[in-house]
């Protein structure tokens, strides 16, 4: 399985690829305690289905509780690649 590590930077280069963000926008979602101060409801929507289809995982309604930040999103990952 993937280091922690490796899974953040996976994971911000989705948030890239998919949300169109820059250099400074990925470091603000990195550095950030939650994200929805930066990405939109829609923002969010299409990061996670991002992330499903990359790692073929689902997320669990009960997720959106939990992801609050970035480390948050990246220990979902981890616990589901863990768990498949």
């Amino acid at each position: 399985m993937a280091e922690r590590a490796d899974l953040r930077r996976q994971v911000l280069e989705l948030a890239g690829q998919e949300l169109s963000l820059n250099d400074f926008e990925l470091a603000r979602i990195e550095d950030t305690a939650n994200l929805s101060e930066h990405l939109d409801s829609l923002q969010v929507l299409q990061l996670v289905v991002a992330i499903e289809d990359h790692f073929r995982i689902c997320f669990e309604p009960e997720d959106d509780d939990t992801a609050v930040t970035l480390r948050d999103v990246v220990a979902i990952v981890e616990r589901r690649l863990a768990a498949g």
